[in-house]
């Protein structure tokens, strides 16, 4: 055996059981239909289960979308409140939502329907904002929104699951109203340790993406630096999260992140 697959299994044996507790749910999704078990999964077990994950990166994210309160909104009638009108892909339980200016309109895109029920009860936790709109869809097909309606869009561990990053980045800067923006948090392909750069690519095309839906290894960050779709502006940084021990070791593997905003 190679000096380097030694190595590589040296490092990877911690992670050998959640991988392999990984690995039997694809099986299962796999054998009775992960098409149907997925969304359920999504819904009811996975993303309750990213609370950790909230918690501990909460004033991370707070500091990144404070900037918002100072962002006048295209809708008159917003304007005079002070109020804005937010699109968010993907919310999942609304983790962000307590992040919104006071009076703002929030309307998701999400591709899960399980997820309806829950936004809407959301209310009553964030009275200072309006749950207006659950359009189902896709972040790269967003035929619900209307063109140049939305003064902010937000996305945070979306771009991963995505069929096409340029497509969901044209139908982001479609509905934002000029001078709109786009506040994004997402992990990216790993870009200083090489072990990790293979269990991505290894967990990217296989079980991974049939059960969370995710491509560990993808380069968002780079496809919006490239500005394809004519933003006027971009600033993005790429940062790591911090590790915990325990089931938190596996967020190694999209331990790599960017987050920014990108003016319409």
């Amino acid at each position: 055996m190679s000096n380097f697959v030694m190595e590589l299994f040296h490092v990877l044996q911690p992670w050998i059981p959640h991988l392999l507790i990984v690995s039997i749910v694809g099986f299962v999704f796999q054998k009775f239909g992960g098409s149907h078990i997925q969304p359920w999964f999504f819904a009811k077990v996975y993303n309750p289960s990213l609370s950790s994950y909230h918690v501990k990166l909460r004033s991370m994210k707070k500091e990144h979308f404070d900037s918002m309160k100072n962002h006048v909104s295209a809708d008159p009638a917003l304007r005079k409140k002070g109020a804005l009108r937010i699109l968010e892909i993907g919310p999942g339980p609304g983790y962000n939502f307590e992040f919104y200016p006071a009076n703002s309109e929030l309307t998701v895109v999400e591709v899960n329907p399980f997820f309806e029920e829950q936004f809407f009860k959301k209310q009553a936790d964030h009275p200072h904002i309006k749950m207006d709109r659950f359009v189902v869809g896709f972040a790269e097909s967003m035929k619900g929104v209307p063109d140049n309606s939305i003064d902010i869009v937000v996305s945070t561990m979306v771009l991963c699951s995505v069929r096409s990053i340029e497509g969901a980045l044209q139908e982001i800067r479609r509905v934002l109203a000029p001078g709109g923006k786009y506040y994004f948090w997402e992990h990216i392909r790993e870009y200083q340790y090489l072990w990790v750069l293979f269990v991505q690519h290894l967990l990217s095309y296989t079980i991974y993406d049939l059960v969370f839906g995710c491509r560990l290894n993808r380069k968002s960050d780079e496809v919006i630096k490239t500005n394809k779709c004519g933003f006027s502006s971009i600033e993005q940084q790429r940062f790591r999260t911090p590790l915990q021990p325990g089931f938190d070791k596996l967020y190694i593997f999209h331990s790599a992140h960017v987050k920014g905003i990108a003016t319409k």
